[in-house]
């Protein structure tokens, strides 16, 4: 990639000298292995959501009033999804969002208690304010994600419904 885009800004090679380039390696035999099997990704955040669940209550005592209650209800609305996602091999595009959940919003613990308790930003808020305000809008954006990922399976569903009746059922026409 580095030297396409060297070619294309004038600071790559001579494009003439990529034609006494070196062949390319020879072909893998056919006994070779395949590509690694992929990723069980949605194993992989189901794990992740039972990690950050276990950490949050062994920092109990360091969470804010309400961030505990809202770890746990976005594991209860979180975990369904992953269970349903883990029968119904999900898109890449819908593991996004789920992704993000998991991995985006865990630096809260890093903070010394008293910091996030007593800091204030701008706009008079301490880390632990904004905590609990974060964990209800997450809760609240599973909500609606999981929502949007069963009612994309139920149109496909409605759709596959209509297709066999189109294609099989009977009609006026039918003799």
């Amino acid at each position: 990639m580095a030297g396409f885009l060297d070619r294309i800004f004038g600071g790559g090679a001579d494009p003439s000298a990529t034609a006494s380039a070196p062949p390319a390696p020879a072909a893998e035999p056919a006994d070779a292995p395949g590509p690694p099997p992929p990723r069980d990704e949605v194993g992989e955040l189901t794990r992740r959501l039972t990690e950050i669940v276990r950490q949050t209550n062994r920092a109990g005592g360091k969470m804010p009033e309400g961030g505990v209650p809202g770890v746990r209800a976005i594991e209860d609305r979180l975990r369904p999804l992953l269970e349903y996602m883990s029968a119904h091999p999900p898109t890449e595009e819908e593991l996004i969002p789920v992704r993000a959940t998991l991995t985006d919003y865990d630096t809260f613990l890093a903070l010394p208690a008293e910091f996030a308790r007593t800091h204030r930003n701008r706009a008079g808020r301490s880390p632990a304010e904004e905590l609990v305000e974060q964990l209800a809008l997450l809760e609240s954006g599973v909500v609606e994600y999981a929502q949007s990922i069963y009612a994309g399976d139920a149109q496909q569903l409605s759709n596959q419904g209509r297709f066999l009746q189109t294609k099989f059922g009977k009609t006026d026409l039918t003799l």
